[in-house]
Formats: structure tokens, sequence, C-alpha cells
């Protein structure tokens, strides 16, 4: 009887201690999405400098994010919640042109990039 009682008893707390493992392990995931837009000329050539824009709906209105592309030609964004946006960038030194395109931020963790070119 004895035997059986400490068994049922580490039994119980394996179950306990499983539970409590993915219960604490799932609260603390990274829901956060990476994203990077790389601006271009028609020629190919990267834009510093250039302002991006993303924007998406959402329940409670539309989510956007803005950055600055960097001397590669990249604006990085860190998206509290999964989406995909839609990019618009443009430049002082392209006046008259604007990029367009969609940023997919829709698997949390992940790194996802898209470029865009002025015309």
């Amino acid at each position: 009887m004895k035997s059986v009682s400490i068994k049922f008893v580490a039994t119980i707390c394996f179950i306990l201690v499983a539970l409590l493992s993915i219960t604490v392990s799932s609260c603390k995931k990274d829901k956060t999405c990476y994203g990077t837009v790389k601006v271009t000329d028609i020629a190919g050539t990267v834009v510093s400098g250039a302002d991006v824009h993303l924007s998406a709906p959402s329940v409670g209105g539309t989510v956007t994010y803005d950055g600055v592309t960097d001397a590669n030609g990249e604006a990085y964004f860190e998206i509290k919640l999964p989406a995909i946006f839609d990019v618009s960038a443009t430049s002082s030194a392209h006046p008259g042109k604007t990029g367009l395109g969609t940023l997919r931020c829709d698997e949390p963790g992940k790194k996802t990039s898209t470029t865009v070119k002025l015309l």
C-alpha cells in the first residue's frame, strides 16, 4: 500500500511539473517580428536616408511604423504583433519618386525583408 501511494504521489508531481513547464514556457515566447525594407533607385543603387512608412489595418485602427534607411539602403523594424504591411518609401534625393511594396511580418520571431524601387 505504501509503495502504491509513493508511486501515485510521484506521478501526480511529475504531471504537475510537466504542465507548469509547458505553461511557463508558452508565456515567454517572443512575439516580435523583425522586418527589413531595402530601398533602391531604378538603376538598383541603394538609397540612404529614404523615409520608409509601414501601415496595416488592425481591429483598433491602422498600425504604422516609420523608419529611415541607413548607408546600406535598409530600414529595420521590430514589430510587436504579426501583420502584413503596405510599404511606401520616398527620398528627398529622388523628388517625386515613390517606392511601393509589401512586407509580410506574419510569423513571430522570424526575420523578413523586401526591396522597393523608387519609380
